[in-house]
């Protein structure tokens, strides 16, 4: 459906996904990484998916890229809104905020975006 919105959060934890899906897209986190900028692959070709490892780890993905893969790099200062196309739709991919939450007595990143799909 054109114009619709999502709100992508990913936390950068072991009890939390370095993924998630907006649209036909799969946002997966990347290195680098800071307070300052996030490196994200869009559409990487996940060839191993598990779920509830251990308590503390919810998920393992392995992925590699493909000729369709995009590596997207955000920051506040000059690059906060990256466009894309996929499978003929267009998406407009904002960063919205970077972060910190506190689980289990530490900090770990996060990463909020807007993508909509135009």
């Amino acid at each position: 459906m054109a114009g619709k919105i999502y709100n992508v959060k990913i936390i950068n934890s072991p009890s939390h996904s370095n993924l998630e899906v907006a649209g036909d897209l799969v946002i997966k986190l990347d290195a680098p990484y800071s307070d300052k900028n996030v490196t994200v692959k869009i559409n990487p070709n996940l060839v191993a998916y598990k779920e509830k490892i251990t308590d503390n780890l919810q998920q393992y993905t392995r992925s590699f890229d493909t000729k369709d893969t995009k590596t997207l790099i955000f920051d506040f200062q000059k690059n906060n809104v990256n466009n894309i196309t996929f499978e003929n739709k267009n998406y407009e991919i904002k960063l919205m905020n970077i972060g910190k939450v506190s689980e289990q007595e530490q900090d770990f990143s996060t990463f909020e975006f807007m993508v909509t799909e135009k």
